[in-house]
């Protein structure tokens, strides 16, 4: 049983391991997409100077490794296509050009333009995809069903900026992906669903970050296909519970490293870029 199509807004960051997941959805559900959001701030509320001078003072091994993970992608993600496959992680423009969908850059989703935009799109349902802007109520509240947001950590657990760094930092011997509703908060609304997975001794944060894409895309493919037949699980968090991280300092990139874990794994990059969906 399919149930009833419902309309989506998906709003992304244009990283490796979001446009898996954007790519995954896009496939599966077009064209009840209505139109893509990126993001294109490092900071909510920060011009593109200033935050790339914060994000590299706090954690500059990490801001060049995501920059060369991202430049590389556009190549990298062609590779597939020599043997008529397509890549799991094509660059958002790509994957608007190839199924006609409008895609909107922001560095400020709330603004009244795009709220209003969003609207004549009449979505059913709104799904961020690592998206690193906070929603006000009224953008959330333009969805018929709701908002739904995907997070690669054991919420209430390492809330915030990639958190598979910080749970590699903190030793965490697992991690995991949420599905939830949400609210005005980063990462706090009631849980749909949660699937953990191993970090496994000597794992690059490359290679933590796509796995949990991969689940992260089977997961919101099943929760939407749940939303079409009526079906919607809420848990609610529990108050208190938990952490937030910002962007990971140098401290924890330190600590990664004594854990055995590295941040910049070229083969693993080239792995997981040439990958074919």
């Amino acid at each position: 049983m399919k149930g009833t199509p419902i309309n989506l807004v998906i709003f992304t960051i244009d990283l490796p391991e979001a446009n898996a997941i954007t790519y995954r959805l896009v496939r599966e559900f077009h064209p009840h997409i209505k139109g893509l959001i990126r993001s294109r701030t490092l900071r909510q509320g920060h011009s593109s100077g200033d935050a790339v001078k914060y994000v590299y003072r706090q954690s500059g091994p990490l801001l060049i490794a995501k920059a060369l993970e991202t430049a590389l992608c556009p190549v990298a993600s062609l590779l597939p296509g020599i043997s008529g496959k397509t890549s799991r992680t094509a660059p958002l423009r790509r994957i608007a050009r190839q199924y006609g969908l409008e895609l909107r850059a922001t560095s400020d989703i709330n603004t009244t333009f795009l709220r209003n935009l969003i609207s004549d799109w009449e979505p059913d349902l709104l799904v961020s995809i690592y998206i690193n802007q906070r929603f006000d109520k009224d953008l959330l509240s333009l969805g018929k069903i709701g908002a739904i947001n995907v997070h690669p950590s054991l919420l209430p657990t390492h809330r915030g900026l990639l958190p598979y760094i910080w749970a590699m930092s903190e030793g965490d011997q697992e991690t995991g992906v949420t599905v939830h509703w949400m609210d005005e908060d980063f990462d706090t609304g009631e849980i749909i669903q949660q699937r953990s997975t191993p970090i496994h001794q000597g794992e690059s944060s490359v290679s933590l970050a796509h796995r949990c894409a991969d689940m992260a895309a089977e997961m919101l493919t099943n929760v939407i296909r749940d939303l079409q037949r009526g079906h919607a699980t809420r848990v609610p968090r529990q108050p208190g519970k938990g952490s937030y991280h910002s962007w990971p300092d140098r401290d924890c990139l330190r600590n990664c490293r004594r854990q055995g874990h590295g941040y910049l794994a070229m083969v693993d990059m080239l792995r997981e870029l040439s990958r074919a969906a």
